[in-house]
């Protein structure tokens, strides 16, 4: 069974804004990207164009990418667009620690 971190459709089913949440999902694809934790198919997936239909699972990140979503990540899955990059930055710190 594959680990999924989060669905922008889910997101979307429980009413809010599909332009805010795909913006979302790709605040958090970009910043795993910058911190080397995206796998290919992630990187892929980042280069086609993040959608409704993006899903953030452990085929998409690495070893090291999965560990700190499944520690961290609930921490910030609610944050907006503008403040999620921050919020992941300030709880990979905590990760590395």
């Amino acid at each position: 069974m594959i680990a999924i971190y989060d669905k922008a459709q889910w997101h979307i089913d429980a009413g809010e804004n599909a332009n805010s949440v795909i913006a979302r999902i790709k605040a958090v694809f970009e910043f795993l990207n910058d911190k080397d934790l995206l796998s290919a198919e992630g990187k892929e997936l980042l280069e086609l164009g993040i959608d409704s239909s993006a899903s953030l699972n452990e085929r998409m990140v690495t070893e090291k990418g999965g560990k700190f979503l499944e520690a961290h990540y609930n921490n910030v899955i609610h944050y907006g667009e503008d403040k999620i990059a921050e919020g992941l930055e300030q709880e990979y710190k905590k990760f590395n620690e």
